[in-house]
């Protein structure tokens, strides 16, 4: 299924995702982490907020990057992670004769509810 992604920059220095599968849409917003979320990325999806580790495998084409879940909260109330949706993210990137392309597999799911959505596919940036 063809998907569209669309960022913009908010104010704050941040970025709104908003990511289109065939006319359904959803939008999250991911801000630099702030006190002890420094170093990781925050996305906010309504309400819930998580806090994520950019880990790389280290390779030296840059390697693949992981998206590790380390709090989320809902409403600002610090949840356990043992709550919180599973999530296996993964990024790489490559050069082409264009610019690059960054590859992405996307799964989210919970330990009660099941495989919430799975996508992946690549990003064209020239």
């Amino acid at each position: 299924m063809p998907v569209s992604v669309t960022l913009t920059r908010t104010p704050e220095g941040g970025e709104r995702w908003v990511r289109d599968f065939g006319g359904r849409r959803f939008a999250s917003r991911l801000d630099a982490g702030q006190g002890r979320n420094t170093h990781m990325v925050v996305e906010r999806f309504g309400p819930a907020a998580y806090a994520q580790a950019l880990v790389s495998d280290g390779g030296a084409d840059g390697g693949t990057v992981r998206l590790v879940l380390r709090q989320w909260t809902l409403l600002g109330l610090p949840l356990p992670l043992w709550l919180a949706p599973r999530s296996d993210a993964t990024e790489t990137a490559e050069p082409t004769p264009d610019g690059e392309r960054f590859r992405f597999d996307v799964r989210i799911s919970h330990p009660l509810a099941g495989l919430i959505v799975h996508y992946r596919g690549w990003l064209d940036r020239g």
